[in-house]
């Protein structure tokens, strides 16, 4: 009775705490020097702020293939809105069970923050300006001359799909605005 429990508890030792004890000291030595410090993180957040305030307009335009609608140029010129991070909105006044959306950060208007955005050829030429953070964005359409506003629509690879969001970017904005003034619970 006794060999049985050596022999399970060297099996437990050699399948279980081994590699598990391997796998520790392997993330040990991995991540050891890519821990950021509180300024390090601290300087990234700002870094990306000053990013989201200082759009690059031309370049963008030359990535997406068309003129970005004036209305979504002011929001970024303003820069409060663009801000937000981590808020779900909904149309007013509808079930906001049926259409709800979460935004999870807004994306720079430079050619770094465009090269991380959903492939829009599919759907024609656009410019994703906002995240979901789970690979999916808001985006809208451009075109040949400039716009003073444009609809909303959300590109979803999985499952794959494009919504239409709003109708316009006003609205969409109003939604976000909404909600940003509403008191935290």
């Amino acid at each position: 009775m006794s060999e049985a429990f050596k022999t399970i508890g060297l099996l437990l030792v050699l399948f279980i705490a081994l590699p598990a004890l391997i796998l520790f000291f392997v993330d040990k030595i991995r991540f050891q020097g890519k821990r950021k410090t509180n300024e390090e993180r601290e300087a990234a957040r700002k870094a990306w702020s000053d990013r989201l305030r200082r759009p690059q307009f031309e370049e963008v335009e030359r990535i997406c293939g068309g003129a970005i609608p004036k209305r979504l140029r002011v929001a970024y010129e303003q820069g409060e809105v663009i801000l937000a991070k981590n808020v779900g909105i909904s149309p007013s006044g509808g079930d906001s069970k049926e259409r709800y959306y979460w935004i999870a950060e807004f994306v720079p208007l430079d050619q770094e923050g465009q090269k991380h955005t959903a492939d829009l050829s599919e759907f024609g030429r656009g410019c994703c300006f906002a995240a979901d953070g789970i690979g999916n964005f808001f985006w809208t359409p451009v075109s040949d001359v400039l716009q003073d506003d444009a609809p909303v629509y959300f590109a979803c690879p999985d499952p794959y799909g494009n919504e239409k969001v709003a109708d316009n970017l006003s609205e969409f904005f109003t939604w976000l605005e909404a909600k940003m003034q509403q008191p935290n619970p």
